[in-house]
């Protein structure tokens, strides 16, 4: 039996064959768009259901440990925080923009360090400290599953393919900095340091006389490098603190003659770049919000100093959570490059351990055993895989980014992210 429409040969097949695939192709346009928003749904409901354990499991690594059960006030309190708001002072008028941002900074830590003190059962300053920041570890692994529930119901509810697009690209960096966040609420409750704490890590490995505390939450000593003053500087520790690095450097340089300041902190690396490799070079290494960037470099500039720096190169998740094996390390090369720079110079120079000091003492004494600490994690770190991607650097190719702000981006998402 033949079939009708193969009784003209091969040109009505040729024809029909045609038909069938523009007959495709008109479904295809029809149809992709709808199967790639139930792809995209389906894939954030898995997302969201990892981004819940995140946020879920850090809030009871927090609540177990500032006070094991909330009364219902200050549970209350607790949910209200989480969706914490801050507001940046208007840059209308930019004169004395950095003095207001700092004004508003110090009014969002102020009002955390109320909340921790009012419901925490310990009043031990240091274990207050970590709890302080644990509590942002919580808001950003709360607000990251907000975000991403948000933009779940937004492509329902729109249908937009375009968003479809922007948000398969943005999930992976959503998940590896709300993983971080736990990991980093993780290691403030267990007081121990994180990759960002490197900084204040080298300079208390140069610290063997008694410190004094020369600004809020800062502790200077008086070392020598050879027949060199060397003014060594770092956050409070071993408590989680950053502390004001701009006032303590602007009443040392008043005070004294110094030839060179150098800041030593964490800094972004590209993708293979070896964790804990170290770079050197000019000007403040500090992120943040950039107000005590600010001031370090007015007291720098009006006393006529040179800024220094040296990176300890990491990505930025690797900032937040618990300090691997080869950023650790990292602190023998990073002590012996300040010394370098130091002998560059004939006076006094001021070394600056920026970043973090959770888990971080204030001398060499108090510092030995911090191995000890972060052997168990080192031990999970092996059990994963060797070659971790960090996806945070697709964010250097949105909205004009680039590698050397990663590390701006990693304090904001990562390290305090109410903050700025």
């Amino acid at each position: 039996m033949v079939l009708p429409f193969l009784t003209g040969g091969e040109n009505n097949l040729f024809v029909i064959i045609q038909t069938l695939m523009s007959l495709a192709f008109v479904g295809l346009i029809f149809f992709f768009p709808k199967i790639m928003i139930w792809q995209t749904d389906r894939k954030l409901r898995g997302v969201l259901e990892s981004l819940e354990t995140y946020k879920d499991s850090s809030e009871q690594l927090f609540v177990d440990s500032i006070s094991g059960e909330m009364s219902e006030k200050q549970r209350n309190k607790f949910e209200s925080l989480k969706d914490f708001k801050m507001s940046a002072p208007t840059n209308l008028d930019p004169a004395g923009m950095v003095g207001k941002l700092e004004h508003v900074l110090d009014t969002s830590e102020n009002k955390f360090n109320r909340f921790i003190e009012g419901t925490a059962e310990t009043e031990d300053e240091e274990e207050l400290a970590d709890l302080n920041m644990a509590f942002k570890g919580v808001m950003g692994t709360h607000q990251i599953h907000k975000v991403m529930r948000h933009f779940r119901q937004l492509i329902k509810k729109t249908g937009n393919i375009q968003l479809v697009g922007m948000i398969n690209m943005m999930v992976p960096i959503y998940e590896e900095i709300a993983e971080a966040q736990h990991q980093a609420t993780r290691a403030f409750v267990d007081n121990a340091p994180i990759g960002d704490s490197i900084g204040p890590l080298v300079a208390a490995k140069m610290i063997e006389s008694e410190p004094e505390e020369v600004s809020e939450d800062i502790i200077r000593s008086e070392e020598e490098i050879g027949d060199q003053k060397v003014h060594v500087i770092k956050s409070t520790g071993p408590g989680a603190r950053l502390g004001k690095y701009g006032d303590a450097v602007d009443d040392i340089a008043e005070e004294n003659d110094l030839e060179a300041i150098i800041t030593v902190d964490a800094g972004a690396k590209f993708e293979g770049e070896e964790t804990g490799s170290i770079s050197e070079g000019v000007g403040v290494m500090m992120g943040g919000p950039g107000v005590e960037k600010t001031k370090i470099e007015e007291a720098a500039t009006e006393h006529d100093v040179p800024l220094e720096g040296i990176v300890i190169k990491q990505s930025p998740p690797e900032a937040s959570k618990p300090m691997k094996k080869p950023i650790y390390e990292a602190y023998k090369p990073a002590v012996k490059k300040v010394e370098e720079i130091v002998k560059e110079f004939d006076g006094e120079v001021a070394v600056i351990g920026v970043g973090n000091t959770c888990g971080v003492g204030d001398s060499r004494e108090q510092v030995s055993g911090t191995h000890n600490k972060l052997r168990k994690y080192w031990n999970e770190y092996e059990e994963q895989e060797d070659d971790e991607v960090s996806y945070m650097g697709l964010m250097g190719l949105m909205g004009g980014g680039d590698q050397s702000e990663l590390m701006e981006m990693k304090d904001r998402y990562l390290m305090d992210l109410p903050r700025s």
